[in-house]
Order: structure tokens, then C-alpha cells, then sequence
């Protein structure tokens, strides 16, 4: 299966970001090695889910690697792998992708800059995760209270 365009454009920003902040970098043969994983994960086993997973596993690593070597083109490559992640079936992406996209951005921007200017890093990291959890456990409340609406012949 060939793989979707909009992918294949956020695989490359993502992989140009990271070769840009080779220079900067401390660890520049960890950002190389993490960019060459992410690239070989967005193009295995197109068309199931656990390529998302491998992008979205991947992504982040890189994330981490890159951000080591320059805030900014962290959260580029951040939201490259969103965008990989996010809109691979449609060109041109809907509003409601491009909406999706446009707050993981933002999400990710605010984080970012929350652990990047804080004193401490281990607290702000847990209260993001704590966030995460207690979003994630809602959202899957309300789908569970749909599942069963629908199943149970609800409205």
C-alpha cells in the first residue's frame, strides 16, 4: 500500500528538522540514529494502526532528541509527528483534522514551554501527566456511557 501524502510531508519536516539540529547538539549520533528510526517506522506496514503506534513511539524519541539541541525545532518536529500521526488518509485534510491538529499543536507548545521554564523538572512533568491521565480517563467515561447508550437502545 502506498503511503498517504500528508504523511509522507510531515515524515520529511520532521526528518529535516532533526538533520538541521544535528549541529546544535550535544548528542548529534542520537538524533541521527532516533531520525533514521522514524523515518524507516512511518514507511513499514502501511494501512494498520500499529504504524501509528511505531510513528507516534518513534516521534517522540526524536522529539526528545531534538529538543535536547533546540527548543523551537523540538516543537517542530512535535508537531510533524502529530501531523503524521493525525492526517494521514485525506488531502485536502477536513476541518475537523485540521482543527485536531491545530490544538495538539497548542497543547504541545504549552507543555513545552511549562517544563522548559520551570525551576523544577519533575513537577511540572507529573502534573502534565496527571492531566493527561485524568483527560484520558474522562474521555473514556464518556465513550464507555455511549457504547452502552447505543448498544442498550438508546437514544
Amino acid at each position: 500500500m502506498k503511503p498517504p501524502l500528508l504523511r509522507i510531508l510531515f515524515v520529511l519536516v520532521a526528518a529535516a528538522a532533526a538533520l538541521f539540529s544535528l549541529a546544535q547538539g550535544d548528542y548529534w549520533y542520537l538524533t541521527l540514529i532516533t531520525a533514521a528510526v522514524f523515518v524507516l517506522a512511518a514507511f513499514i506496514r502501511q494501512g494498520s494502526d500499529d504504524t501509528r503506534i511505531l510513528i507516534l513511539a518513534s516521534g517522540e524519541i526524536l522529539v526528545i532528541a531534538v529538543a535536547e539541541a533546540s527548543f523551537w525545532t523540538g516543537f517542530i518536529v512535535q508537531c510533524a509527528v502529530i501531523g503524521a500521526v493525525l492526517m494521514e488518509e485525506k488531502v485536502p485534510a477536513d476541518t475537523r483534522d485540521l482543527t485536531l491538529f491545530a490544538i495538539f499543536c497548542i497543547a504541545a507548545l504549552l507543555g513545552a514551554i511549562i517544563l522548559d521554564r520551570s525551576n523544577q523538572v519533575l513537577l511540572p512533568f507529573l502534573l502534565v501527566t496527571a492531566m493527561v491521565a485524568v483527560t484520558t480517563l474522562i474521555f473514556t467515561g464518556i465513550q464507555e456511557m455511549r457504547e452502552r447508550d447505543m448498544y442498550a437502545g438508546g437514544p
